[in-house]
C-alpha cells in the first residue's frame, strides 16, 4: 500500500436524522481500529460550520445541486423560490425525514470543503478526517450517462449517505421479481412491507438495527482513501468492498472484518 499519512484527528458529522446511527459507537469503534486518540463526534456540519446568516446562500446552493432528471449530467443553474425554501426550512428546523430529492454528489463536497477551509482548518487537511453523515440522497454521473445513488462520496470531506445505504446497493433479484409479479400492486406502501417482511434480512431497511455496524466499515473506508488514496478493495469479504447489492454489503459489513491486506495497513495505522 503507498505510505501512511499521519492520522492525528478524526471528526464525525451527524444529523442526527438517522434514530438507529449511533455516531459515538463508530467513533469508539474508529479509535480502536486506528489508535487516532482525537475522533470527534458532532452535530449536523453545515450547522457547525455555517452563521444562520450564510442560511440563504447555503440554500440556493444545496437547491441549484438538485440531480432534475438521472439521464441527464448535472449542470449549474437559479433554482426556484421553492426549492430554496424547502432547503432553508431544512437548515432551520432540523428536518428529520429522508427525502427522495437527489443532489450532485462531487458538487455537494465542494459546498462542503469551501465551508471548512472558510472557517480556517488548524490541522492539515490529509491528517485530519472528516466525515458527513446526512440522509440525503447523493449521486453521481456514471460511464453508462446516468445518474447512480452512492453510498459514500471520497474525498474532503467525505460524505456517507444513511438514505443511501439502504437506497443505492440493488435488494436481491428475487425481490424485483415478486415486485413484478405483483403489477403496479407492488409498488403500494402494503405490498412494500410484505415484500420486505419476506426478504428480511437480505437488505438494510430504513432505521435498521445493523445500520451503526455498516457505517462503521464505510467510515474506515473514508479514512483509507484519504489517507493512501485507495478507494476500494476486491476481496468481497473485506468492508472495504465496493458493493453493488445488499447482499454483498451486508455480507462485507457484518461478516469477518478486513481482508489481510487491510489488517496490516490497519495494524500500521494503529501503531504509529
Amino acid at each position: 500500500m503507498p505510505e501512511l499519512q499521519p492520522l492525528r484527528e478524526i471528526h464525525l458529522y451527524d444529523e442526527g436524522t438517522a434514530p438507529t446511527l449511533d455516531v459515538c459507537e463508530v467513533a469508539a469503534y474508529l479509535s480502536e481500529q486506528t489508535g487516532c486518540r482525537q475522533v470527534q463526534s458532532r452535530g449536523s456540519f453545515l450547522l457547525e460550520h455555517a452563521t444562520e446568516e450564510q442560511f440563504p446562500d447555503i440554500a440556493r446552493g444545496l437547491a441549484a445541486l438538485k440531480v432534475m432528471e438521472v439521464d441527464s449530467p448535472w449542470r449549474e443553474r437559479e433554482p426556484s423560490h421553492g426549492e430554496m425554501e424547502f432547503e432553508r426550512r431544512r437548515l432551520a428546523k432540523g428536518d428529520r425525514g429522508p427525502h427522495g430529492v437527489v443532489y450532485e454528489g462531487f458538487g455537494l463536497q465542494v459546498m462542503l470543503r469551501k465551508l471548512i477551509t472558510s472557517a480556517g482548518v488548524g490541522t492539515p487537511a490529509l491528517q485530519a478526517v472528516r466525515i458527513v453523515f446526512t440522509n440525503r440522497l447523493v449521486g453521481t454521473w456514471g460511464d453508462d450517462l446516468r445518474y447512480h445513488l452512492r453510498t459514500i462520496i471520497l474525498g474532503i470531506p467525505a460524505i456517507i449517505s444513511t438514505t443511501g445505504l439502504v437506497e443505492a446497493p440493488a435488494k436481491p433479484r428475487e425481490f424485483y421479481l415478486a415486485q413484478q409479479q405483483l403489477g403496479p400492486a407492488g409498488q403500494s406502501d402494503y405490498a412494500l412491507a410484505r415484500l420486505k417482511e419476506q426478504f428480511r434480512g437480505r437488505f438494510l431497511d430504513h432505521d435498521d438495527p445493523h445500520l451503526t455496524e455498516v457505517a462503521k466499515g464505510y467510515a474506515v473506508q473514508a479514512i483509507c482513501h484519504q489517507l493512501t488514496g485507495e478507494a476500494f478493495c476486491e476481496d468481497p469479504n473485506c468492508r472495504l468492498f465496493n458493493a453493488h447489492w445488499q447482499e454483498e454489503m451486508l455480507t462485507a459489513q457484518l461478516g469477518d472484518g478486513y481482508c489481510g491486506r487491510h489488517r496490516a495497513w490497519l495494524s500500521e495505522l494503529k501503531g504509529g
